[in-house]
């Protein structure tokens, strides 16, 4: 019984990742699990608790992380039984931190409140607390938060503007443990309090007005951005009869996207090294300069002068060919990017394992009157990077997400996690990518998504 509760309950939190319409589910999650939890309390050691807690954890990162297995046979080849392993054991390792929560929150729960029993405030700000430093502490993998499953939910998610997903979460957690209380503890007084957090939600969301997206004298609403998507599989997108067509792609952007006030292609959309590479470099600015009247902004895994490190690099070209900026990835991908352990992992396994190189500084990309961050590929899920001032005019995120087969809940969890950035920052977030869900969202987290059969498309701004 504990088992099928515990897997319900990660079932509920984890639907919308993969059908976002799901997100209600969210809001009744625990209670399966609380259900078993106090039902059975009396009778539960602390080591039992423990060991609930890390089932829980582990069911709710599998759920959540399990499009890993792609990039991992990619990337390896290993074996099925081999990488199947090594999910279970990372997911069990991770899954620690969700034993120990629930054997610290159980303490705490029983000092504090022994003769109330379960409180709804505590549960919520503990298990916020918890995520806050799952988050910090466990930074390489920033997944599985239950606030990115409401992206649909639009007017509750206007409360990331002030709160961002802490405050989301905060509130999630409480509505389960308010429910709990309602329906299987008959405690009908929190009604009153389940009521006023509705309130909050509807009453925040019709008050809450847009920023204004710039303060430039040019009127968002003629601002269009130009960008190009494909749907290139990661095996074909490296070899080396493919670069040739990834340039072409790009440059036949041209005659569709000319007319847009920029262009931008998604990460890695040039598979040579843009820096070192100068046959193929001196070709590209050419036909750019040639056929663009727009700049136009494009990624490589690029090296520098200094060394043969490589970055994952986002550039911005002219309509004259030349490089205005460039912007080197900083929060690289554990375990895609970035591994630890190197000499290890190269030492005892039979396959070659190699790290980027991260940047050490932020850039804003400059066009005119437009100004923008750039965030490349993860870093959309960290929400204090992302953070930006009120000179940027929107936020650009470009994708490579072919790693992972087409996974319904990668592309998802990126999708969800740009939505929630666009609230915070009440700034458009513009996402662009190989095999990813790509489009505009609003500062009111209203999206529109383009076609991925076709490459190139217009969005407005506003």
């Amino acid at each position: 019984m504990g088992l099928i509760l515990t897997i319900l309950t990660a079932v509920l939190l984890t639907a919308a990742n993969y059908y976002m319409h799901l997100y209600f589910l969210s809001w009744i999650a625990f209670l399966p699990f609380l259900y078993y939890f106090y039902q059975y309390r009396p009778e539960m050691s602390y080591k039992k608790i423990f060991l609930s807690g890390w089932n829980l954890g582990f069911w709710i990162l599998l759920f959540s992380g399990n499009f890993m297995y792609h990039s991992i046979k990619l990337y390896t080849g290993a074996p099925l039984p081999i990488i199947i392993l090594l999910l279970v054991l990372l997911f069990l390792l991770l899954a620690l931190s969700y034993g120990i929560f629930f054997l610290i929150y159980f303490y705490l729960e029983q000092r504090l409140f022994t003769a109330e029993g379960f409180n709804p405030f505590f549960f919520a700000g503990s298990w916020t607390l918890f995520e806050l430093a799952r988050h910090y502490l466990l930074f390489f993998f920033p997944i599985a938060n239950p606030a990115y499953t409401q992206a649909e939910f639009l007017a509750f998610i206007q409360l990331a503007d002030p709160g961002g997903i802490w405050l989301l979460t905060f509130i999630l957690i409480l509505v389960n443990g308010l429910l709990f209380q309602i329906i299987l503890k008959k405690s009908f007084k929190k009604i009153m309090v389940l009521g006023l957090l509705i309130v909050l939600i509807f009453g925040f969301s019709h008050y809450s007005q847009q920023k204004p997206l710039s303060e430039n004298s040019d009127s968002p609403e003629k601002i269009e951005i130009g960008i190009i998507t494909s749907e290139i599989k990661q095996q074909e997108k490296w070899s080396s009869r493919q670069l040739e067509q990834n340039i072409e792609l790009t440059l036949n952007a041209a005659d569709k996207l000319n007319q847009t006030s920029l262009v931008i292609a998604p990460e890695t959309n040039l598979t040579f090294d843009f820096h070192r590479n100068q046959h193929y470099r001196q070709l590209f600015l050419e036909r750019l300069a040639a056929e663009f009247e727009t700049p136009v902004q494009i990624g490589s895994l690029a090296s520098k002068d200094s060394g043969s490190s490589r970055y994952n690099s986002s550039y911005l070209l002219s309509e004259e060919g030349e490089v205005l900026a460039r912007y080197d990835k900083n929060l690289l991908l554990y375990f895609g990017e970035t591994y630890p352990f190197l000499e290890l992992l190269n030492n005892y396994t039979p396959y070659y394992f190699s790290s980027l190189e991260a940047g050490d500084e932020r850039v804003i990309f400059k066009s005119g009157n437009l100004k923008w961050k750039t965030v490349i590929c993860s870093e959309i899920l960290y929400p204090a990077y992302v953070k930006t001032e009120k000179e940027v005019d929107f936020i650009v995120n470009q994708t490579n997400e072919a790693w992972f087969n087409e996974s319904r809940l990668l592309k998802n969890i990126m999708w969800q996690a740009a939505v929630l950035r666009a609230v915070e920052n009440r700034m458009p977030v513009i996402k662009t990518g190989n095999q990813a869900h790509s489009g505009i969202i609003y500062p009111s987290g209203e999206y529109k998504k383009v076609d991925p059969a076709e490459n190139y498309h217009k969005l407005k701004l506003n």
